[in-house]
């Protein structure tokens, strides 16, 4: 007894260390930490996850950052993000990591995840054997999370799916559902996302067991059946303590499901799938429109085929299977069905987020397959599999995808090979077996991850130990409410990153209403789920959003006090920064500002603000075309390249010192860069670079010339607007407001302001922060 007690120990700790070994190798084999200089650390890792795992430490810190931020934009509720991403308990490792030092942490938590669905699946297959070490590796490093790492808040998904499918069978078999009860709780709290694709899996996995399974069906009942809804109730109920107030969060991140928004028509074809039994059948498109990550190493994948081919095999069992393969078919392929996967809301970039579901299907399936074949030593199912196998591989190849060369294809036939030899030969599994299951496994894992960007891990130090000391010590010296802003940065988030207040922010719990408002009517830059400062904005929009402190490269003179300098950046004082909150007599309720309307939306927020209609702020400025590479088509400006070096210049005149800013309009933007009195300033019509951007600051009569250099054949503007801003009739705005009484801060938390103001007659209280219909305002007590 205590042989196979030790046995049994053995198997586990194999099924949770030998994953993390493969994987080890693979980071050796692409050269990332520890074994490179690049981390494990890409794609929404890099831009999303490490800076809110980086907040996390702030949220234990300060408990109220629980339920609101102002390093999320202009300020919002951090419910929904923290239970989208944060509420794995595999995320405490990062407190215990400095922020330069997080990188390292998010690559210990990856590797314990995979080690531990190795484990989980080992567990459920109950199995003591190399078979299972064969399977449940498999299910550990399947494309799906080669290809999903980065996704980290997803893998706790597949560590308790198989928890769940053990759960379910318990329930059939007359046991506690409390099992059950905990995974799918468990599933939901670490990820809701993830946890409502694991319940629909179990009403899948519950009905095959019950009506198709050869060893539980037996067992059903009307008993089984209510003990299985109740226990999902539970499951439901107990998770309700986060839903009710995520599903309060959404409401204001995500849109209503649109039935005409739908594309109904086929996604894919079947050599799309069959071209991702390939080995490294995955590159960085692929991550943003890509197909199902369905490979999980070929011995899994030939079991697969082995269990249909068998006869031995229950026929009402393969019957049920087939009917939960036909449902994933038509799930990938049929665009309305795979909406329901996706809680009917299409994924912006990894794309069939629920294929690793599949894949436990697969190996599972395959698992039986495997043991069954191998027993009857059919040696003639073992030939005709590897030869289906090899022809759907061979369909895939012949599709021509980019993802695919000529030598993923051979080596993926040279493992097939040597499996199918090496079965026909022993038709048993032994550790050889194994160990090229391993050498398979790694070899994917390269070929994956190779062209895939990677941090680098001396970079992201030198950024982190650059600038958060210049942010601690603006705190020790100002307790009070401030934002502060850069002109470069790292990512969007580089707010939650180093805990400042700031206006950028990228994740998909973002207000869509806070963006529209920063980009469509004040010219800030966003795209898809983010908001950034980026190279900065005008001044007046920097006084009304409360930009106190901005650190920059660019040279800022009038209204700005530096501070300091830190090597090539130097820290402005905004001197024209408005308070959180002051009064106006103005009539704010009359202002409705026009989408895209930049130049406008501006003049007309301080015109009202400080109640005077003849206020004019921003102004335009004549400018003339000089000189011209590019000939013109028509309306529009529309140019097609005429030379070797083709640019369009333009010539404008200061009619007093400022500030100068512009921003173009295109039907069709292609990338042009921008030069100001011949010194290189930036790209523009770039992926995050179409918004209002700062060309310096000029004295009166100083003839500016800007250049734009065509990096394409052709290019279409719309418009070529230029202004500058009036500093005088702003300064004298921004007195006519500070001079009215304004909110002094006593009491300051995210998610609680608590303060004093003299109101001598009536007003309105402006406040720097967005709306929420979950602010609640408490005058005189």
């Amino acid at each position: 007894m205590n042989k196979i007690n030790f046995e049994k120990l053995k198997i586990r700790l194999l099924s949770l260390l030998i994953p993390i070994f493969c994987f080890l190798l693979i980071l050796c084999t692409v050269k990332l930490w520890p074994f490179g200089e690049q981390t494990i650390v890409s794609l929404d890792l890099d831009s999303q996850y490490i800076s809110f795992f980086s907040y996390l430490k702030e949220i234990i810190r300060d408990p109220t950052t629980l339920f609101y931020s102002f390093s999320k934009t202009l300020g919002g509720d951090m419910i929904g993000l923290v239970s989208y991403y944060l509420m794995s308990p595999f995320n405490l490792i990062a407190l215990f990591f400095s922020t330069s030092n997080l990188p390292i942490a998010l690559t210990l938590i990856i590797i314990l995840k995979i080690g531990s669905a190795g484990y989980t699946f080992n567990l459920f297959l109950k199995n003591n054997g190399y078979t299972s070490l064969i399977f449940s590796t498999s299910y550990a490093l399947m494309a799906f999370v080669i290809a999903n790492y980065s996704n980290v808040i997803w893998l706790d998904g597949i560590i308790l799916l198989p928890l769940i499918a053990m759960g379910i069978e318990k329930i059939i078999i007359g046991k506690s559902p409390a099992f059950y009860i905990f995974s799918l709780s468990a599933s939901i709290f670490t990820n809701y996302y993830i946890g409502y694709m694991l319940c629909i899996f179990s009403v899948i996995y519950f009905f095959y067991c019950f009506y198709f399974k050869e060893e539980t069906r037996s067992l059903r009942s009307s008993k089984v059946f209510i003990n299985f809804c109740f226990a999902s109730i539970i499951s439901g109920g107990l998770a309700a303590v986060l839903l009710i107030p995520v599903k309060y969060s959404l409401e204001t991140t995500k849109g209503l499901f649109d039935l005409s928004s739908i594309q109904w028509q086929a996604n894919l074809m079947l050599k799309d799938l069959f071209s991702k039994l390939i080995l490294g059948s995955y590159n960085f498109n692929e991550a943003m429109s890509g197909k199902p990550n369905i490979y999980c190493s070929y011995i899994g994948l030939l079991s697969f085929v082995f269990y249909f081919l068998n006869k031995r095999i229950d026929k009402k069992e393969k019957t049920g299977c087939f009917l939960i393969l036909l449902l994933f078919l038509v799930s990938f392929i049929f665009e309305p069905i795979n909406l329901i996967w996706h809680g009917f809301s299409k994924p912006n970039w990894f794309p069939y987020r629920y294929s690793f579901i599949f894949t436990f299907f697969v190996l599972l399936i395959g698992h039986k397959g495997l043991n069954i074949t191998l027993e009857g030593n059919n040696k003639r199912i073992v030939l005709l599999s590897a030869g289906m196998l090899s022809l759907f591989i061979l369909i895939g190849y012949m599709g021509n995808f980019s993802y695919l060369n000529i030598y993923k294809f051979l080596v993926s036939l040279i493992f097939i090979s040597f499996i199918i030899l090496y079965l026909l030969k022993n038709m048993k599994v032994k550790g050889t077996l194994l160990v090229v299951l391993v050498l398979e496994l790694t070899v994917n894992g390269y070929f994956s991850l190779k062209e895939i960007p990677h941090l680098s891990l001396n970079e992201y130090k030198t950024y982190v130990d650059k600038v958060e000391p210049i942010i601690k010590s603006i705190r020790k010296k100002d307790s009070g409410f401030y934002r502060f802003e850069k002109t470069f940065q790292r990512t969007q988030n580089d707010p939650m990153l180093l805990n400042y207040s700031g206006l950028s922010h990228n994740s998909s719990a973002e207000a869509p209403f806070v963006r529209s408002y920063l980009y469509s009517q004040l010219g800030l830059c966003t795209e898809d789920n983010w908001t950034y400062y980026n190279s900065g904005t005008t001044y007046a929009n920097d006084s009304l959003l409360g930009i106190k402190y901005i650190l920059t490269e660019q040279k800022i003179s009038k209204g700005y006090t530096a501070l300091n300098t830190y090597g090539d950046s130097t820290l402005y004082l905004n001197d024209f920064t408005l308070p959180f909150g002051f009064l106006t007599s103005g009539p704010v309720h009359l202002y409705y500002p026009v989408d895209f309307s930049w130049l406008s939306n501006q003049n007309n927020i301080w015109k009202v603000l400080s109640n005077n209609e003849n206020l004019e702020i921003m102004k335009s400025l004549e400018f003339s075309i000089i000189k011209n590479d590019i000939i013109q088509n028509g309306d529009y400006f529309n140019y097609t390249v005429n030379g070797e070096d083709p640019f369009l210049e333009y010539q404008f005149a200061m009619p007093k010192k400022g500030p100068v800013f512009i921003y173009l309009t295109s039907n069709d933007e292609r990338k042009v860069k921008l030069f100001i009195n011949d010194e290189y300033l930036c790209d523009y019509f770039t992926y995050g670079q179409h918004q209002m951007i700062r060309l310096g600051e000029y004295e009166k009569d100083e003839i500016v010339t800007l250049k734009l250099k065509l990096e394409e054949e052709q290019l279409d503007i719309q418009s070529v607007n230029l202004f500058y801003q009036d500093m005088d009739v702003f300064e004298e705005a921004f007195t006519s407001l500070i001079n009215n009484n304004t909110l002094m801060i006593e009491n300051k938390k995210n998610g609680y302001i608590a303060g004093h103001i003299e109101v001598k007659e009536p007003s309105n209280l402006i406040l720097q922060i967005p709306y929420d219909q979950n602010w609640r305002f408490y005058v005189d007590g």
